[in-house]
């Protein structure tokens, strides 16, 4: 690491410095039981806040004023970008990422430390927790910075000076889901640091006989969790919604390895949840609880790494050159700290710990059930786990790559669904019946369930295409019809609205009222999803057709009609235009421009009218626009024309005259008048090449509109804007790929109650929103 002298470089080293120092000395309250040093905390933390927000903030200046000396801001924006995009450079890599992820659970932790609510010995454990992982971020941007001078990391770029342009943002990059999408996923996973703590230090304060802090924080930590899982069901949201707009498949899920890696903490996140609804109310999952808790922040850890390691092979995976040991440091040691107070103390009181809790109800009563619920969450984050994990295993111990596709995930996941549905439906059934009345609900809708999964089993209802020398799971359960998940939802759905009807009627509250309709929302929304899901992945179509010399089509004037194979519809591309594409005489500067511009660039590209011409013995000069800007060429290769209007690309020197500024050298290729300007002097960074479809399913208009693909120059990748036309029963999806050969590749693809899948997403999200103002932990209490 080069330590440069810039203040974000400062900055850093002073969290660096001031993170530890809080921790250490929390850690020392802990230890002795005092309330010595309390000043010096609250001043540390403080200052580690405000030196990160610094940090980032000062950061983020760089990015919108293209400093290109810092080298980490070279190589993630440009001038071409929009300013919401320059902001977006700020953690479009590991760097910034880690950065504002510091920042944020720093903020999370001194709020803890300012607030100071709870004043028990464990709380200062809690604390120094959630700092050290703050020291660590900070440690870890210390050694590899974000400020990192240019010339230190890409010196072959620096040698002909300060670059004028910028390397450019990733083009997949470049949209407004994504540009919010990582602060709302950061904020979430930095809001589980403190529970971390709580849940680590509930074990350590059980061990050592202390009372636990995790109790008296229980409000708090439902609060945080409940806060979690709503900006991270939020942030899948914004994951899906991008990568049907943006990746040009049409597809808002393929089990891609960040997708998969990103539902494990959603999936812990629950379980959690519904754990510890029962261990506050009823004193049940004791060890459980906390300890499930405690995994939550290595957990977003470990889908970190699978995010930004470039170990796992994904169209999402944008941040390059590794995650770095920091965070691989952070792994571990979380991990094992989650971990191993939670074993030792259950492997050591796990008699008293649990017995103290028995229910002592019915077998088949709510907490069994409840029981169920949560083994289900973990198994489903089992499947996911194991389907990213094993490839990499199996990688380094045989040198063999191997593959997991979405089978291996529908196939295991789905029968775990089906049974969480029946489950969710029983558990609410249970609160207003009989034990014998919800079995006997449960096996019925068991019957109807394996009645539609075989008796509708036809080859295009099947969930999963199977092969006979498939293992045995696989032909059974991917032979079933998709519709099997109908029943079990239905179920689930008419449980929980029973549940809310029947709660409703008994509850004056307007607080709880809300409450409740947070929880009925949530459960019913999902039961949209699931259904919505299961269904847009079994019955979409796809089909696709050529058209040769698609870019001549304005030239032609004759549309071109094509029958698009596999589908029943018919496309027909009228017309195509490069849209949004500056030429060489918009790209140029004025000369204003160019006195603004480094004096370092390696060239610049100069328009302006020729107002005064100076020949000497070897060189013409001429000025442009009256101003203190000159261009200049050996005498004899460029005429310039007083009054001509001239295009001039050259290297900018200061000639150190008392007229002349800036002087833009040139010869007879990079030189040339507004009508014929030079060729081949100015490559637009962005085509944006745009085309008028209209889809038909016989007579009948489907989709009209405009079909767009940006090509990026540099980065040798392409993005898409594809038509949608949304209706009621689903979505067709037309996306065009410009080929080779100057052609159009239409793809059309077909995605049954789409709009009913965004639905159930909206739907459990105004529920998490109820939940979240107007749950017990909250103030309202029923």
């Amino acid at each position: 690491m080069i330590f440069g002298t810039t203040a974000g470089t400062w900055l850093l080293a002073v969290a660096a410095f001031a993170g530890p120092l809080a921790t250490v000395l929390l850690g020392y309250q802990y230890a002795a039981d005092t309330r010595a040093y309390d000043r010096v905390i609250r001043v540390a933390t403080s200052v580690t806040t405000l030196a990160l927000a610094s940090a980032l903030v000062y950061l983020t200046v760089q990015f919108v004023t293209g400093d290109y000396t810092n080298a980490y801001v070279w190589d993630n924006t440009a001038n071409y970008l929009p300013l919401l995009y320059k902001l977006t450079g700020v953690y479009a890599s590991n760097k910034g990422s880690v950065l504002l992820w510091a920042l944020l659970t720093a903020v999370v932790a001194t709020t803890t430390v300012l607030l100071n609510r709870f004043d028990v010995r464990g709380a200062r454990l809690t604390q120094a927790l959630a700092m050290g992982v703050v020291s660590v971020f900070a440690t870890m941007l210390v050694s590899d910075s974000p400020f990192v001078p240019l010339a230190a990391e890409f010196p072959d770029i620096a040698a002909n000076g300060v670059p004028a342009d910028g390397s450019g943002l990733n083009p997949l990059l470049v949209d407004p889901f994504m540009a919010i999408h990582p602060p709302i996923t950061f904020s979430a996973y930095a809001l589980l640091v403190v529970p971390f703590a709580l849940g680590v230090t509930h074990f350590v304060s059980r061990l050592r006989g202390h009372d636990s802090v995790f109790v008296e924080w229980i409000d708090s930590t439902t609060r945080w969790l409940r806060a979690s899982w709503l900006l991270l069901t939020a942030a899948i949201t914004l994951g899906g919604i991008w990568a049907y707009r943006v990746l040009g498949w049409g597809g808002f899920w393929s089990w891609d390895p960040v997708e998969t890696a990103v539902l494990i903490p959603w999936l812990g996140l629950s379980a959690v949840l519904h754990s510890l609804n029962r261990y506050r109310t009823t004193g049940q999952y004791s060890v459980l609880a906390p300890a499930a808790t405690a995994i939550l922040f290595p957990l977003v850890v470990f889908a970190t790494t699978v995010v930004r390691s470039g170990v796992f092979r994904s169209v999402h995976s944008f941040a390059g050159g590794g995650i770095g040991s920091g965070i691989l440091f952070i792994l571990g040691s979380t991990t094992a700290l989650a971990v191993v107070p939670a074993f030792v103390y259950w492997f050591r009181l796990q008699d008293a710990a649990e017995g103290a809790t028995a229910d002592g109800g019915p077998r088949f009563g709510q907490p069994t059930i409840l029981h169920a619920a949560v083994l289900a969450f973990v198994l489903l984050a089992f499947v996911s786990v194991w389907g990213l994990s094993f490839p990499v295993i199996r990688n380094l111990a045989s040198g063999v790559e191997v593959g997991v596709d979405a089978r291996y995930y529908n196939l295991w996941s789905f029968p775990v669904v089906v049974f969480m549905l029946l489950g969710g439906g029983a558990y609410a059934q249970r609160e207003r019946m009989s034990g014998r009345t919800v079995l006997g609900t449960v096996a019925a809708v068991l019957v109807v369930t394996l009645a539609v999964g075989i008796g509708l089993a036809r080859p295009e209802w099947q969930l999963a295409t199977t092969e006979p020398f498939d293992p045995l799971y696989y032909r059974v359960v991917g032979g079933l019809s998709v519709l099997t998940v109908v029943p079990p939802a239905a179920y689930f759905a008419a449980g929980w609205t029973g549940r809310f009807v029947d709660r409703v009627a008994r509850i004056d509250s307007r607080r709880v009222r809300l409450k409740e309709t947070g929880v009925v929302l949530i459960h019913v929304g999902a039961a949209i999803l699931v259904v919505a899901v299961s269904l847009v992945y079994v019955f979409s179509a796809t089909g696709s057709v050529g058209i040769a010399g698609a870019t001549g089509l304005d030239d032609s004037g004759e549309p071109v009609v094509r029958a698009v194979e596999g589908t029943p519809y018919t496309v027909e591309v009228s017309d195509y235009r490069p849209a949004n594409t500056p030429t060489v005489t918009e790209a140029a500067l004025s000369p204003a421009e160019v006195l603004s511009t480094d004096p370092s660039a390696t060239a610049v590209l100069v328009r302006g009218e020729v107002t005064e011409v100076q020949r000497f013995e070897n060189v013409t000069i001429a000025q442009l626009d009256g101003s203190s800007v000159w261009v200049g060429a050996d005498r004899g290769t460029v005429a310039f024309e007083p009054g001509t209007e001239v295009v001039v690309r050259g290297s900018l020197s200061d000639p150190r005259s008392t007229n002349i500024d800036a002087l833009v050298y040139t010869d007879r290729e990079n030189a040339g008048t507004v009508d014929d300007p030079p060729t081949d002097v100015y490559q637009p960074r962005v085509v944006d090449h745009r085309f008028q479809v209209t889809l038909y399913r016989g007579e009948e208009v489907v989709a009209d509109g405009i079909v767009a693909e940006q090509s990026y120059r540099g980065r040798d990748m392409n993005t898409n804007d594809p038509l949608i036309a949304r209706g009621p029963l689903g979505d067709t999806y037309v996306v065009g790929t410009m080929t080779r050969g100057g052609g159009l590749s239409i793809e059309v693809s077909r995605y049954p109650l789409a709009n009913q899948m965004w639905f159930g997403v909206l739907t459990m999200l105004v529920g998490m929103c109820l939940l979240f103002v107007f749950d017990p932990a909250a103030g309202a209490r029923d």
